[in-house]
């Protein structure tokens, strides 16, 4: 099962990894010594039996040369320095070995002369019971006495044969310490890479335990304003941090705007019910003396009656203006078609003349465009309540003028003028607010009309701004940016 913890599972691949490579790396060097190791006895040993060939003739002393009492016996111990005849039929006559012959090779070693009758001299280490004459000319391993060799034979003269041979359990020896070092050099490597791999993951890894902490600091304390710090890490957590502070932004953003839109409504409720209490306060009032009357043709109950009508078509009015104004906070529209903002201006200004027979309206514009990819009934709404402030709280029977043209950046633009009182500076942002109307306003209004047009132009990601008419009036001028805007 790999850990749960990226350290963890890093410090298991490290290790993993480090282990196999060292542990090919071991087994090679084993391999490698062990095959050197056999590689130079096999040369050892060739060069002895090539020593002891050059000198084959004077091995043996010639017949001149016999000691007394004919020799050596085969089978028997002796011979001069310690060699041993150990062939069956004793030694051919004339042909005893040298005192100072070279057949002592060493402790680990034996060489063997064999002779043609089968009697046999060897110098060196003790030749094993049953050693076997291998094949002339090759080098080959045995195992005899319960001992591995490494042996090789070689042909002399006259049927002769040379046998030299050397013990492997110095080269078995040396490899089994081998085995032990690499064995020991591999787990101590092992340690030291998960203990190195681990410390450096833990330092790789301290920007991912920043970013974890800051989301649990979200978490606890649901601030979206708080930020991962970026540049103290490698580009992929840097990256991952841009990326969770770009979310964090968003969300920020998010809940921002959610709040004002919670803000918003509440505002929009209670003003609402304060706006709508009047005229309801007033209609069942005059209801209330109706129906005490019972006359309806007293002059009282006529005015009552009046008031009654007048209170609910202000009621349908406000409710008309509220639903624009929701409309218009309500986001982009779903749906949206190509708008000619000329041919829509001048349809709203024929309304208006028909809306209000005093004022003077009159419409500066191309003859076509600018084309807006907009929804034409929110930009009507949008116009209608422009051109109806201006008629309702301009002069009266006064002068109402509409601009409309492109910008070279792209924008529409669409104004509104008139030549009425105007509204003085400091008050001009806050009459865009809700049921808001300036100081000396006349004429029926509910104070929704700047910013139910406020509303149309958010819509579109514009902007509604204020500013002094150059006929001495109020100026409404609306901006959509380029992006909502035909070219």
């Amino acid at each position: 099962m790999s850990p749960k913890s990226l350290t963890g599972r890093v410090t298991l691949a490290a290790v993993a990894a480090v282990g196999g490579a060292l542990l090919v790396a071991g087994l090679a060097v084993i391999i490698f010594s062990a095959r050197s190791d056999q590689a130079q006895l096999d040369r050892e040993l060739t060069r002895l039996s090539r020593q002891v060939d050059r000198r084959a003739g004077p091995v043996f002393s010639p017949p001149d040369q016999a000691p007394p009492g004919g020799g050596m016996q085969g089978g028997g111990p002796g011979g001069p320095r310690g060699m041993q005849g150990d062939g069956p039929g004793g030694v051919r006559p004339g042909r005893q070995p040298r005192q100072n012959g070279p057949l002592e090779p060493g402790g680990d070693r034996f060489t063997r002369v064999v002779l043609a009758n089968g009697q046999s001299y060897s110098g060196g280490a003790a030749v094993p019971a049953n050693f076997p004459l291998t094949t002339a000319g090759e080098l080959v391993t045995v195992t005899a006495g319960g001992e591995d060799w490494r042996t090789l034979v070689t042909d002399l003269r006259d049927g002769d044969r040379l046998q030299v041979a050397a013990r492997l359990s110095g080269i078995q020896d040396s490899a089994k310490r081998l085995r032990i070092v690499v064995i020991a050099a591999l787990l101590g490597a092992l340690l030291a890479t998960a203990l190195i791999t681990r410390s450096l993951a833990k330092l790789a890894l301290g920007p991912l335990r920043r970013l974890a902490t800051t989301a649990d600091q979200v978490a606890a304390t649901a601030d979206l304003s708080v930020r991962v710090p970026v540049g103290e890490g490698p580009e992929e957590i840097d990256e991952l941090a841009t990326d969770i502070n770009a979310m964090l932004s968003r969300l920020e953003r998010s809940a921002g705007e959610r709040e004002a839109a919670l803000a918003s409504a509440r505002r929009f409720a209670a003003d609402a019910g304060h706006e709508l209490r009047n005229p309801l306060t007033s209609l069942r009032a005059n209801l209330s003396l109706i129906e005490r009357s019972g006359n309806l043709g007293d002059a009282d109950v006529q005015a009552a009656v009046t008031a009654c009508a007048g209170d609910s078509a202000r009621l349908v009015a406000l409710v008309d203006q509220l639903q624009q104004l929701a409309r218009g906070e309500a986001g982009p529209p779903a749906t949206s078609e190509q708008v000619d903002l000329s041919e829509l201006a001048d349809t709203a200004v024929v309304a208006l003349a028909s809306r209000f027979r005093g004022v003077t309206a009159s419409l500066r514009a191309p003859e076509s465009g600018p084309v807006v990819k907009a929804e034409a009934e929110s930009l009507r709404m949008l116009l209608d309540n422009l051109l109806d402030n201006a008629a309702l709280h301009g002069r009266p029977d006064g002068t109402v003028e509409v601009v409309i043209e492109t910008l070279t950046s792209g924008e529409a633009v669409i104004e509104v003028n008139d030549d009425g009182p105007g509204i003085p500076e400091d008050q001009r942002a806050h009459v865009l607010e809700r049921f808001v109307r300036g100081e000396g306003a006349r004429g029926a209004g509910t104070g929704l009309g700047l910013a139910i047009a406020a509303a149309q132009a958010a819509r579109y990601g514009g902007s509604l701004t204020l500013a002094e008419s150059p006929l001495g009036g109020l100026q409404v001028r609306v901006v959509i940016p380029a992006s909502a805007a035909g070219h």
